[in-house]
């Protein structure tokens, strides 16, 4: 397919759809409208000239494609805030590892990715079990307590923090600002909520400032430390360790919280499921794959064309966006058999849920083992887990997660 003429009947109806989507309650399932461009309309161009995909095999290759890369298409919404605000957010946006493109992403993600290997993360392993088992007998000991603030935001939080060397005392702040500072990199945030989004950001990224600064001259164990360490060759700036700092929180107090309850919800509405995880609990590491696949906590992702290009059957120009459904990328039937159905013994394959290509999601080693560990505890520890009351959806389909979850545990 090629993107030269204008949008077409197709186009204009699957904009509409689009738009419904993004614009639906929380609580509306957008299912349904995976379904519908799966069917009508995989590829479409907006009236505003972006392309929007939904397969799977298109999604998966614009990640990967060398010339797709970051643009402005995640910050245009931005445009609005005051200069006071505006200057430093676009300042450190420009240094940051998710949004940077070749060469300094390639810098970013060696210098940071290399104190933040697999075998960091699986050292964590016993220390994550154990928060895990804390968190969940307190969510057993209050039946009907919400999941999301008992369990998911500090077991998801913990796990960086405790990789970073954030201090007990400081998470708690940080998990209250962590989750409003990425309206900042959300374009369906609202205007009015924009400055709270973009004070959130500037007061986690002094934070990180002072930290590291610390850590030049009282280092200790952890990644913070590591970071700042005098290194060979082409070290990181101030600026791009504090945006990695902060990137890093936000995968555990925003992602991968989440993540957790989502994946609580999942099994809370298919409880064949866990019944069967509970019998099988081999399948563990299966089951972490296909929860990611099911409901992801980002359903959206964008991508510029950096130069003149041909990928998923598209020819663009420099600076067109495409933006790819995960969502529906990962419901996607050509890909996954009877994709709507939750399938813990699954095997086709890994989901998009962590994104592709370069800037495939760092955190996704620590992600797998929060969520692997939670799960163990639940099926090994309690015996069963049904919802309290009606939980609540946190605003938008494009950040993906709960705003309230109450759960009862039994032992």
């Amino acid at each position: 397919m090629t993107t030269q003429a204008g949008p077409t009947d197709v186009d204009v109806r699957a904009e509409q759809v689009f738009f419904e989507f993004l614009g639906n309650p929380p609580d509306v399932e957008p299912y349904a409208s995976y379904r519908w461009f799966h069917e009508h309309a995989p590829v479409f161009r907006g009236s505003n000239g972006m392309i929007v995909l939904s397969r799977f095999a298109d999604v998966d290759a614009v990640l990967r494609h060398r010339d797709m890369g970051r643009g402005e298409e995640s910050v245009q919404h931005l445009t609005d805030l005051p200069p006071r605000l505006l200057e430093p957010v676009m300042r450190r946006w420009k240094r940051t590892m998710v949004f940077a493109n070749p060469p300094l992403h390639t810098k970013m993600r060696r210098k940071v990715g290399a104190q933040f290997l697999p075998r960091h993360v699986e050292a964590m392993r016993e220390l994550v079990a154990r928060r895990a088992r804390e968190t969940m007998d307190a969510l057993a000991d209050s039946p009907g307590a919400d999941f999301v603030t008992t369990v998911a935001s500090p077991l998801g939080g913990a796990a960086v923090a405790d990789l970073l060397g954030v201090p007990e005392d400081d998470r708690a702040e940080l998990a209250r600002l962590s989750p409003r500072s990425m309206g900042v990199f959300d374009p369906m945030t609202a205007t009015s909520d924009l400055e709270a989004a973009a004070a959130a950001e500037i007061t986690m990224a002094d934070y990180f400032a002072d930290a590291l600064e610390e850590r030049r001259t009282a280092p200790r164990d952890d990644l913070l430390t590591r970071l700042v360490a005098p290194a060979d060759g082409d070290p990181l700036e101030p600026i791009e360790m504090v945006a990695a700092a902060a990137n890093l929180t936000n995968a555990g107090n925003d992602t991968t919280t989440n993540l957790l309850s989502n994946s609580m919800y999942a099994l809370l509405t298919h409880p064949e499921q866990l019944r069967r995880l509970r019998e099988h609990p081999e399948l563990v590491p299966r089951a972490v794959e296909e929860l990611a696949r099911f409901d992801p906590p980002l359903n959206l992702n964008p991508r510029t064309a950096l130069v003149k290009t041909t990928v998923a059957g598209l020819d663009l120009e420099p600076g067109e966006i495409v933006v790819g459904i995960q969502g529906a990328a990962n419901r996607d039937p050509r890909r996954y058999t009877d994709p709507d159905a939750l399938d813990l013994g699954r095997d086709e394959g890994v989901s998009l849920a962590f994104g592709g290509g370069a800037h495939f999601c760092m955190g996704a080693h620590l992600g797998r083992l929060v969520m692997s560990e939670f799960l163990t505890c639940l099926i090994t520890r309690f015996s069963g887990a049904e919802p309290a009351a009606t939980p609540r959806r946190r605003p938008g389909h494009n950040l993906r997660g709960f705003a309230e979850l109450p759960v009862r545990l039994s032992r």
